[in-house]
């Protein structure tokens, strides 16, 4: 019996797209962290919720910029269950919740054969989209560039979760809802000028950079903060439902 063809696989930055055909997508992301934790041989100490919850804020903010809904989140956590590998899956099921999924959209697995000296964890997530929907390469000449939180990451800064200098996945739900704001990209360890110009890049089109006094090269660390493309005229809009701690940069302009 001859094999079946394989489904088409595409690459919009650093998501994988699975076209399941009728313009219907999978759409995956994946982060992974390491020696951040609380265990004897980490690097940098931190608990162990906060571990986990920097690992699937990454992944989860690229889903939710791209304009997919996520359906799975797969943790892999090189620790006990008990007590740091329960700590991470509490937290995860907490981001989870955040955007509707219940303990069954929440699975994954813990190294319970040997002991471990250092964390790692993994987290890929599955989300669904029509292909249509996807926001990479929507921008328009024109558009504004608004950095929505400030670059963030340890061991430079102290990370807590709940911080104010990043944004939030409730916020930045809140800010693709409103009309006039087009492509979306977060910010990881490249910084906000790499971040700009691959924004830019998927509409053919160039960033240009204005004045303002924003930490281009600084490391976002667990996607601290988000770029958006936003119409000049929808700029306002945007502004107004943001948290008022949350840092706000209009960095220039797409050309």
């Amino acid at each position: 019996m001859p094999a079946s063809p394989m489904l088409p696989v595409s690459r919009i930055r650093d998501l994988t797209i699975l076209e399941l055909g009728g313009g219907r997508v999978l759409v995956i992301a994946c982060d992974s962290v390491a020696s951040i934790g609380p265990k004897p041989h980490d690097s940098v100490a931190a608990t162990a919720a906060l571990t986990a919850h920097c690992a699937v804020r990454v992944p989860l903010l690229e889903i939710i910029a791209a304009g997919a809904k996520p359906e799975i989140i797969v943790d892999t956590l090189n620790v006990e269950m008990d007590p740091t590998g329960r700590a991470m899956i509490a937290e995860i099921s907490t981001m989870a919740a955040l955007i509707g999924l219940g303990p069954d959209r929440v699975t994954g697995s813990t190294e319970d054969n040997v002991p471990t000296v250092s964390t790692g964890i993994g987290v890929t997530i599955v989300a669904t989209a029509r292909r249509s929907q996807l926001r990479a390469g929507t921008s328009s000449a024109g558009d504004k560039v608004v950095c929505l939180g400030a670059p963030t990451s340890a061991p430079a800064d102290t990370i807590v979760i709940g911080d104010e200098r990043m944004i939030s996945v409730e916020t930045l739900i809140g800010v693709l809802c409103v009309k006039g704001v087009h492509d979306a990209l977060p910010v990881g360890s490249h910084g906000i000028a790499f971040e700009a110009e691959q924004l830019a890049a998927s509409s053919a089109l160039s960033f240009v950079v204005g004045v303002h006094s924003t930490n281009m090269t600084k490391s976002g660390g667990p996607a601290s903060c988000v770029l958006v493309s936003v119409a000049s005229e929808s700029l306002d809009a945007v502004l107004t439902v943001l948290p008022a701690a949350l840092p706000r940069t209009v960095l220039g302009t797409l050309s």
